[in-house]
This record gives C-alpha cells, sequence and structure tokens, in this order.
C-alpha cells in the first residue's frame, strides 16, 4: 500500500536501559526543635538513692496588717511603754514527694549481611539516626514535659467567665485506653459547654496574682522595664488574642480594635533566642506547635472524656525497592481539634531530674547507661525473634538500636504554672464577594505568531476539500507503455511511498493500476481519449513518466 511520509520520523537503535533511578533521593523534612526542654529547670536523681525522694519547702508568712495601730502615750502612769502588746508572725515549711518514672524504645533488628548489600544503606541510615531517632528524644521528652507541667501546676482552669478565681475549677487525669498502655483520653469536670476560647482579660487576670507570690521575683517592678510572664499556646491562639485585644464591642463581643497587639522580638533583645516569638501585652508569647489537644468523646462514668490528638499520624509507605514500611504525615485532625492546653510558665515551676547510671564497683563493670533517651546501637542479648526463638548473634552480625528514659519530675515553684483548657480552632474564613457585576466572558486573542504562508490546502486538516489535477500520460519508447519509477510521485513537494507503475498502455489499465497503487494520493478516473484525473486532498501532484 502506498503511504505519504513523513520528514519528522526517525529510526531508533541504540541501547535504552530502563528504569533509571536518579541519584539524588528526597528527605522527609520534618520540624526538630525542642519546645520544652529549654524552659525547665534540670539536674540529676543520684545513683544509690532509692526511686522515691522526699524534697522540703519553706514556706512565706505574710504578716496580718489588720492590726490596729497604738497612740504612742509618754505621759504618768499611761499605758505599759515598757510592756508592748506583741503581735506574732510565724513560719511552716512543706514536704513533697517526687519519684522515677521510666520508658524504654527499640528499633526494628537489623541483619548486617543484609543491609550491606543494599544500595543506599549508608546514606538511609544516616537519615535514620539524624531524622528518626535523634528527634524522637525530643518529641518523646517534650510530650512528657507537657503532661507533667499540667498535672504539677498549682492553678489549672477551663476558660470561662469563673476564671483565675480560687481554688482551681479544672480537675482531670490521663486515662489509658483499655487494656493497652496508651494515654489517649482525658476525663475531667469540664462539660464542653462550660468552655470557651482563651482571652486577654482572662490572662490580665493572673498578672497580679502571680506577682504577689513571686513569679517575677523579690523586686518585680525593680528594672526598668515590667516583669514579662511566659504565654505558651498555639499560633491561632495567639493571633486571635492579638486580634481580640483588651475590649469588647456591642452585646459583649469581642472588638477587634483591641489595646494589645503583639509585637516582634528583635535582635537587640536576643530573648527569641530562648524560643519565645514575640511579647503580646505583658506576656512573652512561645509557641508549641506539638501542643495537647483534644476533640470531646462523651460523658463516661459520670466525667467528661476528651481525646488527646497528635500532630502527626503513621501509614504505610510503598517501599523504594524493599517491603513497605511507614511514613508520618501531618494530622489534619490536629489542625481541626477544638480543645487544647496553654500554660502560663515559669522555667522554675518543676525541675527535671534524670537518673544517672555510676559503677557500683570497679569488680563489678556493669555497661554505662544513658538514661536521657540517648540511642545506643546493642548487639548482645537481643532477646527472641517474632517466632520466640533465642536470637544467637555469634557473628556479631545483628543488632538493633534502643534507648532508656528514666527521670522524675521534682516540683518546685508550682504556684507559678497555670493550666489553661480552652476551645481553639483554625483561623476563621471570612468569605468576601466581588463589588464590581460579572464581565462575563469577552472572546480574547493573545497570537504573538506573525503571519505565515498561505497553506495550498483549501479545506481543513485532515479532511481537506478534494483537489482536481489533471495528468496526459506518456508511453514508454521503449516498452511502449505507461512506466513511472517507485516512490517518485510528490504531494505538495513531499515524496509519497508506492510501487512500480508499468506494464499497461491503455488509460482505462492505467488508472485501474494507480487506484491501487496509488490510492492514498486519491481517485484516478479517466477524463478522455489522451488524459486522466486525480481527485484527491493534494494541492499539487507530480507523477513523471519515464518517457
Amino acid at each position: 500500500m502506498a503511504r505519504i511520509l513523513s520528514c519528522s520520523q526517525f529510526t531508533q537503535f541504540l541501547v535504552d536501559q530502563q528504569p533509571v533511578y536518579d541519584k539524588y533521593i528526597i528527605e522527609d523534612i520534618r520540624p526538630t526543635y525542642a519546645g520544652w526542654i529549654p524552659h525547665v529547670t534540670s539536674g540529676t536523681w543520684e545513683a544509690w538513692s532509692g526511686v522515691q525522694h522526699t524534697r522540703d519547702r519553706f514556706n512565706n508568712v505574710f504578716p496580718n496588717t489588720t492590726k490596729t495601730w497604738i497612740p504612742t502615750a509618754s505621759g504618768n502612769c499611761l499605758g505599759t511603754p515598757c510592756d508592748k502588746n506583741e503581735h506574732r508572725i510565724g513560719w511552716g515549711s512543706t514536704r513533697i514527694t517526687e519519684f522515677l518514672e521510666e520508658q524504654s524504645w527499640q528499633s526494628d533488628l537489623l541483619c548486617f549481611d543484609q543491609e550491606m548489600h543494599i544500595t543506599h544503606a549508608k546514606k538511609q541510615w544516616s537519615y535514620i539516626i539524624s531524622d528518626i531517632l535523634k528527634p524522637a528524644t525530643t518529641f518523646i521528652q517534650d510530650n512528657f514535659l507537657r503532661k507533667r507541667a499540667a498535672l504539677y501546676v498549682d492553678n489549672k482552669f477551663i476558660c470561662n467567665r469563673n476564671f483565675g478565681f480560687a481554688p482551681s475549677n479544672f480537675v482531670f487525669n490521663f486515662v489509658i485506653a483499655g487494656a493497652g498502655d496508651e494515654e489517649i483520653y482525658i476525663d475531667t469536670n469540664a462539660p464542653p459547654t462550660s468552655v470557651f476560647k482563651l482571652t486577654p482579660q482572662m490572662l490580665q487576670r493572673m498578672v497580679d496574682p502571680l506577682l504577689r507570690i513571686g513569679y517575677g521575683g523579690k523586686n518585680p517592678y525593680g528594672e526598668k522595664h515590667p516583669p514579662m510572664i511566659q504565654l505558651v499556646t498555639d499560633n491561632e491562639t495567639k493571633w486571635e488574642l492579638d486580634r481580640l485585644g483588651g475590649q469588647q464591642g456591642v452585646g459583649g463581643v469581642p472588638s477587634v480594635t483591641g489595646n494589645w497587639r503583639f509585637t516582634q522580638w528583635d535582635s537587640q533583645s536576643k530573648y527569641w533566642m530562648y524560643g519565645f516569638t514575640g511579647q503580646l501585652g505583658d506576656f512573652a508569647v512561645r509557641i508549641d506547635q506539638m501542643g495537647l489537644r483534644f476533640n470531646f468523646v462523651g460523658l463516661v462514668n459520670g466525667l467528661y472524656r476528651y481525646q488527646i490528638v497528635l500532630p502527626y499520624r503513621n501509614i504505610p509507605s510503598s517501599g523504594a525497592g524493599s517491603a513497605a514500611g511507614l511514613k508520618s504525615i501531618a494530622n489534619p485532625d490536629f489542625d481541626a481539634a477544638q480543645y487544647g492546653f496553654s500554660y502560663i510558665w515559669h522555667p522554675k515551676v518543676m525541675e527535671v531530674l534524670v537518673s544517672e547510671a555510676q559503677p557500683v564497683n570497679p569488680e563489678m563493670p556493669f555497661a554505662a547507661r544513658n538514661f536521657g533517651g540517648k540511642w545506643q546501637f546493642v548487639m548482645d542479648n537481643l532477646g527472641a525473634d517474632v517466632n520466640g526463638c533465642v536470637i544467637e548473634n555469634k557473628r556479631r552480625n545483628k543488632g538493633q538500636f534502643i534507648a532508656d528514659f528514666k527521670q522524675a519530675i521534682a516540683p518546685d515553684h508550682t504556684e507559678f504554672g497555670v493550666l489553661m483548657f480552652h476551645k481553639r480552632e483554625p483561623s476563621c474564613v471570612i468569605e468576601i464577594n466581588t463589588c464590581n457585576a460579572d464581565p462575563g466572558y469577552p472572546v480574547q486573542s493573545y497570537n504573538s505568531a506573525n503571519t505565515s504562508c498561505v497553506d495550498e490546502h483549501t479545506g481543513t486538516s485532515p479532511f481537506p476539500i478534494n483537489t482536481v489535477i489533471t495528468f496526459t500520460p506518456t508511453l514508454n519508447s521503449v516498452s511502449n507503455t505507461y512506466q513511472v519509477a517507485p516512490n517518485s510521485a510528490i504531494c505538495e513537494g513531499g515524496p509519497v511511498e508506492h510501487g512500480q507503475i508499468s506494464g499497461t498502455n491503455t488509460l482505462a489499465a492505467l488508472v485501474t493500476q494507480l487506484n491501487f497503487v496509488l490510492d492514498v494520493a486519491g481517485t484516478w478516473s479517466v477524463l478522455n481519449a489522451t488524459q486522466i484525473q486525480l481527485t484527491g486532498p493534494c494541492a499539487s501532484f507530480s507523477l513523471p513518466f519515464q518517457v
């Protein structure tokens, strides 16, 4: 069959090895900042000192300033000038108990004989150690401090109109789900209808009470600047506190033109270096990106239960030449969670005491341990595998990472801390429409090309209007037949692939042969005794007869 040739077609006979793996490997990026560790005091739980300590505290006593003042008398036989009526002031102390708590973590069991043949093992293990295991220590420790901070502070309030009035009105405890080991609920005395958003007025209620009990030290106003109080909250609550200000509009609705404004810390103050993002009124604001957030579950055993929502979820990964693993993704439920903990904080609220491991005796060389969550690689006494078989490791080609946490929370000045249970939400989106009418869809033209040559076709590709072309065939002087060499016909300047045309000496027989050999050019027919014609898509056509 004849066909019109395309000059843009090319052959390919080169070696092509597929698939090609890019040398660049994408790595997940997760924030690894320490949100809480720098904001508590730390110490060491001495070895050989048991698992429970008792800490004593000297208590301050305030004088009874309501006592009457007596006029001084110096006359004869008046009063008792040398025997005074003395008012008494006492003192006291408090005893606090602290105890060790622990967690241990491990990675999967690894086999060196298998790992050594994996193409990107070195690079991926570098990522696992630096971006998964080490940050995990921070995440685990931070969440421990968030939870213990909530438990140990003296002041716990539900965010409503009773906020700040002693005694604390928020009671809660962490609850383990079923028979497992996950604290994923809190049971509280706070019905959802009693919880509202945190407002500037609530924070303002705490300033004077905290300063009176020593939050700002012995001379809080002795410095050039007023004392700053630490607020730990989420970004959305910070933005709303900034916009709500300290005023109310008509009907008690918060005004957006308040008298508070959020101010970024400049490089001169260096305060931002300690994790604070800025100032809001009397408060230095520290944003906790992964704070404790909750959703309401229901009434359980007479208490109001809320479920803890974490900032990430782990889902199966597809694997890359390996078995499917896990990958963390941002949890949209964390962003949408309606309840959260915020804190008024002070580094002296509590102290973290990490257990130390000292040698018991030079003749008893126990391995040195770290109880601060430092990951170490171990190869001995690996326990049993998933089938219950003891793991033999005489070649020392098996191992895993482990980390131990053992620490105690020593309550210090817990009266400086305030836990605030409040509602929160992502920023409310306001839909704003246009003020002008819809202009419709006027016809647009964006052509940037100059006018090109006119195509010889008069129709539209691929079905142009048929063109009629007339030919006067000439017999070959040698064979006395009509002869056309193979692939010699030309359609609009382009070659046409076709076979030899020969062996006929009448126009009728020639037309029959052309309709078979050159059918791609169109329809061939006899016009008269000396001419034939072609009706087809070619605007011009050359058929060179060999004479």
